[in-house]
């Protein structure tokens, strides 16, 4: 059952959204996002926050028709028990390796920008320790830490804004030079990073408002980040005075911000980057969150703080396996039909399931 403790409210769910979403992204999506738009990468940007939002309609559409269950539930129930439970199985892997792939990105920008002498390992470690105790505890203490550390994106709106007192906007011009189909194809890496409404499966039960209500929030949340990430890359498209200095700079909103400082803080992207670790710790923290939970449906336990140790080794391990860029990108090439299939193509099968078959209506049920 879901208790006092453990819900929350509408405005929580809409912070939780933003900081899901929000991660290790937001650092390399102006470069990703030009090599294949160019000038129009902030259009594709605008196209992804679209093609997300019909996607979020989708979910919310599942959610809908079972309003007291999680996707743990939902599975189950529709597929049944023993093919449900296979395939939260799956879903709980696809949960750890996400949270190892962002964790080991997050390492590797660590180890270039600040600490060049620490070994991964050890800021893997201190990252994991930090979301462990994070999500520890029930749903609500999480959502409020989301609520306490979103308005520290409002640091990170003004440190960009700051370097485009030295930008151009002709260099957007001539507006839609690279044509639809690669603004299409561009759209598809602002997709990728904006990956973690799909938290909004889990979350769906435990808010305390309509479905209506639940929909406006979570879209909401999904807009602020869109028109965010869209600006981002449209600072940096004004900023950089040839397409090539973008192409080749791995994470151009950095390097904005490093030629710029103030009286009392010499490195400004060493501020950026210290604010933009909360944004990742919570987005790993959400993939933690959701695999451990997955573990608790599969054991039928009653917590599932139980589980954080076993999920936070998992995690551990794999995110070590990369050793540079090269892997990394390997690994997003591997994980890309895996997010196609469980955000996009298993809740479809299961919101149609729940309409055409008779034996599967929507209902009140336990979480």
């Amino acid at each position: 059952m879901i208790t006092k403790e453990s819900s929350i409210s509408k405005t929580q769910l809409f912070f939780m959204i933003i900081q899901s979403q929000i991660g290790v992204g937001i650092l390399s999506l102006p470069h990703d996002v030009s090599l294949i738009s160019k000038n129009d990468g902030w259009i594709s940007t605008l196209i992804a926050g679209l093609i997300v939002q019909v996607i979020i309609l989708v979910l919310w559409g599942l959610c809908r028709r079972f309003p007291s269950l999680t996707i743990y539930g939902i599975i189950p129930h529709v597929l049944g028990k023993r093919l449900g439970k296979a395939i939260v199985l799956c879903y709980t892997l696809y949960f750890v390796v996400t949270g190892s792939l962002v964790l080991s990105r997050f390492s590797q920008i660590i180890d270039i920008w600040i600490l060049q002498r620490t070994p991964n390992w050890i800021l893997i470690l201190l990252m994991l320790g930090v979301c462990v105790y994070l999500v520890k505890d029930n749903l609500r203490s999480m959502a409020r830490f989301y609520v306490l550390v979103t308005p520290m994106l409002i640091i990170l709106f003004g440190l960009i804004t700051y370097s485009l007192k030295d930008a151009n906007f002709l260099y957007l011009l001539p507006i839609g030079q690279s044509g639809i189909s690669n603004m299409i194809k561009g759209s598809k890496e602002a997709t990728f990073s904006m990956l973690g409404f799909e938290f909004m499966l889990f979350l769906y039960p435990f808010v305390k408002a309509s479905n209506t209500r639940k929909l406006i929030a979570i879209s909401s949340a999904h807009l602020f980040v869109t028109l965010f990430y869209t600006y981002l890359v449209f600072a940096s498209l004004v900023f950089f005075e040839t397409r090539q200095d973008l192409y080749l700079t791995p994470q151009p909103l950095l390097y904005m911000i490093k030629a710029y400082s103030f009286q009392i803080i010499e490195r400004i992207d060493l501020f950026f980057l210290s604010i933009w670790i909360i944004s990742v710790a919570t987005s790993i923290a959400t993939w933690l969150f959701l695999s451990s939970q997955g573990l608790k449906y599969l054991f039928e336990r009653a917590n599932h703080a139980a589980f954080l140790p076993y999920t936070a080794g998992i995690i551990f391990i794999i995110a070590l396996l990369p050793d540079n860029e090269t892997d990394l990108e390997k690994f997003n090439k591997l994980m890309e039909p895996a997010h196609f299939s469980f955000i996009v193509v298993i809740p479809l099968c299961l919101f149609l399931l729940s309409i055409f078959l008779p034996n599967k209506r929507h209902g009140d049920y336990n979480v």
